[in-house]
């Protein structure tokens, strides 16, 4: 905190704008991260353009401030999702998967990058930098294989299967958002080993038992969470039906709105009723976003009932 202190010696600025400032001073938080925290809390842009003024331009706090000045209209792209999405909605309608289509079929047609990533502040290049650095984390954890066919839950614009493409044998991405969906088969149009399929998002019954070698739920789970805590688990046990033998589901964020701790009990609690064994729970891996790992694996030998 005391560059911090240093910066805003007598600061009446809110708590909650100082914490994402202090986290990307002390490399805790990237830049664009940083930023988005600051844009989903502050109250306008100018108290944002204030806030950054005495600060030099050097170092991640001057990345952040540089984003700031070049992430052009910005502020209304992340404004804009947080209206659309509300991830605190307790509407009994957000518990039905048409819901969310709806939602996020209104996003892909006025903000697509930042609604299936808000920290890319609707910046294409930002959300590709992201995606290749969680493609990458997978690779060194040696899940993509040129052999590997991959399962996409939740794609949206097909972001994560474009850059599977050229590592796996083939990839297939599954949302409920059927505008989402043409975007990610426009983006994908010359991946001859990337497929998209619209899924009703109560379950995985489209794909049989055994199809794949690694499931994907890149800040999907949330929404399954908010649906209900049936659907989250039924997801789960699902991924591990369509899993290979010692395949491995790997999620990104599991649950919005509560603390690291209980988002990890929860995934812990359905994770070990769907028989997925535990390789890292709650970890946070990506240079440009702040998700949390929860990686989980069907048993590779499995115990047939006599």
């Amino acid at each position: 905190m005391a560059e911090i202190n240093r910066l805003f010696p007598n600061s009446e600025v809110s708590t909650r704008l100082l914490d994402p400032l202090e986290a990307c001073a002390n490399g805790n938080l990237a830049p664009n991260v940083a930023l988005m925290r600051l844009m989903i809390d502050a109250q306008s842009p100018s108290e944002i353009d204030e806030l950054l003024k005495g600060i030099d331009d050097a170092g991640s706090l001057g990345s952040l401030k540089a984003l700031w000045s070049q992430t052009t209209g910005a502020w209304e792209t992340v404004k804009f999702v947080l209206d659309n999405v509300n991830h605190g909605s307790s509407r009994s309608d957000s518990r039905d998967p048409e819901y969310w289509a709806d939602r996020f079929d209104q996003l892909a047609e006025n903000a697509p990058e930042a609604g299936i990533a808000l920290y890319s502040l609707g910046s294409p290049i930002l959300l590709q930098l992201a995606t290749v650095c969680l493609v990458d984390r997978l690779q060194s954890w040696g899940l993509l294989h040129p052999s590997s066919v991959v399962l996409d839950l939740g794609c949206g614009m097909g972001r994560v299967c474009g850059a599977l493409a050229s590592r796996v044998r083939a990839a297939v991405g599954i949302d409920v958002s059927r505008r989402m969906l043409a975007l990610a088969r426009r983006r994908c149009i010359n991946c001859r080993n990337v497929f998209f399929v619209q899924t009703s998002g109560r379950d995985l019954a489209a794909f049989a038992d055994a199809s794949f070698d690694l499931v994907l739920a890149v800040d999907t789970f949330p929404y399954l969470v908010l649906s209900s805590s049936a659907s989250a688990a039924t997801h789960l046990s699902e991924a591990r039906r369509v899993l290979k033998p010692g395949g491995s589901l790997v999620a990104f964020n599991y649950a919005y709105g509560v603390d690291d701790r209980t988002a990890a009990e929860m995934f812990c609690q359905h994770a070990k009723a769907a028989a997925l064994e535990p390789v890292r729970l709650g970890t946070r891996d990506l240079a440009w976003w702040d998700g949390v790992t929860y990686h989980v694996r069907r048993a590779s030998r499995e115990l047939t009932p006599l």
